[in-house]
C-alpha cells in the first residue's frame, strides 16, 4: 500500500483512506468491523468515522475492529469529529468518541461540518478552539484538525480564522469540483497541513452511474473508480482520499487500484477536469464566477445540488441542499433575488441559472405541500 507523510504531523499514513459512513450492514457489527479489519491487512491505516454516521454506528464499529488493530503493534489513525458548538457539547462528545473507539487519544480530531463562511468564527467565540487546544494538552487528541465544505478563498480565510490550530484538513474533492475546491488543499498544503479528501468518488455518484461517465475514464484506467482516485491522490497536497467501503469487495478493488497507482501530470489532470467540462456541458462546472451575487444568494451552492438532480431527480437536489449545505429552505434562499441575471451573465457555458432557481422552488413547494396533505 502506498504510504505518504502527513503534512507536518510526524505520521505516514497510508494514501487511500477507510471512510465510515456507507457500512452496508451497519446493525451488525462484528461483520462490518471485520472489514475494517480487512482494510487494515491490506494496508490501509487512516480511518475516519464521526458521530451519527450509518445510524451513529459507525465509531462502536470502529471501536470493535480497534480492539483486534491493536493486538497487532502495528501503527494505525483515526479520525473523528464533532459538530458542537460549546465547549462542554465538544468534551463530552470526545470522550464519547474515546470510549466507543476503545482509545486513549483520537488522533486527527475534527472541527466539524463548517459550510458558511461564518461558522468556525461563531463556534470560536463561545469557546471551541480553546477546548479543542486543552483536550490536546489533556492528551486526549493528537492533532487539531478542520473538516470543510468551503469553497475558494473561503477556505484560506477559515483557516486563518484557526489560529495555526488546525494540523490536518478533510475536504470534498474530486474530479467534479476541482476548480470550486483544489485553492483550499494548496492554502492548507503551504501551512503544512495534511490533507484528505472526502467525496472523493462524488458522494457515490461517480459510481452509481457509470455509464453517464464512462467517457472521462482515462486511458489505462479500468474504471471509474481508478479514474476518481487517481486524479485525486496525483494533486500535489493531498496526501490521503477515503473512499467510503461496504464491504470487504469494495476494499479490495481499491486496494487494487491504489497499488498500481501512476500519478497523472500536471497537463493530464488539467485535461482530465477540461474533459469533464466540455462532455457534460448541461452540468454547473463550479469554476465560481458566479459566486459575486449582489444579493449574496449561493449561486455555486444552489448549482452544485442541481447538478445531482440532474441525475437522480430534483428532489435530490433538495436533499443535498439540506443535507450538505445546511439550507433547509431553498425559497428563503432566493428570496432576495431580483432576476439581475448577473450570475447568467457570468457563467461561462450561458446555463439557464434562473430557471433551475425555478425549477427547485417549485420542487420544493410541492414537496412541502405532500407534508401538509399527509399532516
Amino acid at each position: 500500500m502506498l504510504s505518504t507523510e502527513f503534512g507536518n504531523t510526524g505520521a505516514r499514513v497510508s494514501r487511500l483512506g477507510f471512510g465510515g459512513m456507507r457500512f452496508e450492514a451497519p446493525e451488525k457489527t462484528e461483520e462490518m468491523a471485520a472489514v475494517v479489519k480487512h482494510a487494515f491487512d491490506a494496508g490501509i491505516t487512516y480511518f475516519d468515522t464521526a458521530p451519527a454516521y450509518c445510524d451513529d454506528k459507525s465509531e462502536i464499529i470502529f471501536g470493535t475492529a480497534i480492539q483486534e488493530i491493536k493486538k497487532t503493534g502495528r501503527p494505525f489513525y483515526v479520525s473523528s469529529k464533532t459538530m458542537e458548538a460549546t465547549p462542554d457539547g465538544v468534551r463530552r462528545h470526545c470522550e464519547r468518541s474515546l470510549e466507543r473507539l476503545h482509545l486513549d487519544a483520537i488522533d486527527f480530531y475534527h472541527v466539524w461540518c463548517l459550510v458558511q463562511p461564518e461558522d468556525l468564527s461563531k463556534r470560536k467565540a463561545q469557546g471551541i478552539l480553546k477546548v479543542f487546544r486543552d483536550l490536546k494538552e489533556e492528551g486526549l487528541v493528537r492533532h487539531i484538525s478542520v473538516s470543510t465544505h468551503l469553497e475558494h478563498g473561503h477556505i484560506e480565510a477559515m483557516l486563518d480564522e484557526g489560529e495555526g490550530l488546525f494540523e490536518s484538513m478533510l475536504l470534498g474533492l474530486n474530479i467534479q469540483n476541482y476548480h470550486l475546491r483544489y485553492a483550499g488543499v494548496q492554502a492548507a498544503a503551504k501551512r503544512g497541513m495534511g490533507v484528505v479528501t472526502m467525496n472523493t468518488l462524488g458522494g457515490g455518484i461517480l459510481m452509481d452511474y457509470p455509464d453517464r461517465y464512462r467517457q472521462i475514464i482515462q486511458p489505462g484506467d479500468a474504471s471509474i473508480l481508478e479514474t476518481a482516485l487517481r486524479f485525486n491522490l496525483s494533486l500535489p497536497g493531498i496526501a490521503v482520499a477515503l473512499v467510503g467501503f461496504r464491504n470487504s469487495k469494495d476494499v479490495d478493488e481499491a486496494v487494487e487500484v491504489v497499488n498500481r497507482f501512476k500519478a497523472l501530470s500536471a497537463s493530464e489532470i488539467s485535461a482530465a477536469s477540461d474533459q469533464l467540462r466540455s462532455l457534460y456541458q448541461e452540468f454547473c462546472t463550479q469554476c465560481g464566477y458566479c459566486s459575486d451575487c449582489p444579493q449574496d444568494i449561493p449561486v455555486v451552492r444552489l448549482m452544485e445540488a442541481y447538478n445531482r438532480g440532474m441525475i437522480k431527480g430534483v428532489d435530490i437536489a433538495l436533499e443535498h441542499m439540506h443535507y450538505h449545505w445546511n439550507s433547509t429552505d431553498v425559497p428563503a434562499l432566493l428570496a432576495a433575488c431580483t432576476q439581475c441575471r448577473a450570475c447568467e451573465e457570468e457563467c461561462t457555458q450561458q446555463l439557464p441559472i434562473l430557471a433551475r432557481f425555478e425549477e427547485m422552488k417549485n420542487a420544493y413547494a410541492a414537496r412541502e405541500n405532500k407534508k401538509s396533505l399527509k399532516g
